[in-house]
């Protein structure tokens, strides 16, 4: 069976949506193991209703029991801001 990862291209970032309500923005170049996503974040979602997009991305594993969804994204050119839901 394969998964949903293996239909996504590795070149754009990845926006992954945990079972705890938190949503992780991985750079390019993430990784698929068999235990998990492993990648850069540069930016993070809880359940407030505003994205931070971090000014130093930093390495993070995902273990994909935790994983609800999935999707490619575009990184925002800016390199560290805090976009509101209520402004898209």
């Amino acid at each position: 069976m394969n998964s949903v990862l293996d239909l996504l291209p590795h070149g754009m970032g990845l926006r992954v949506e945990l079972d705890t309500n938190e949503t992780y923005y991985l750079k390019s170049g993430w990784k698929e193991r068999c235990d998990g996503i492993y990648g850069l974040a540069c930016g993070y979602v809880d359940c407030s209703e505003g994205i931070t997009w971090f000014k130093h991305p930093a390495r993070i594993a995902i273990m994909n029991s935790h994983v609800k969804l999935a999707v490619p994204f575009d990184v925002p050119e800016t390199e560290a801001t805090e976009q509101s839901e209520d402004a898209k």
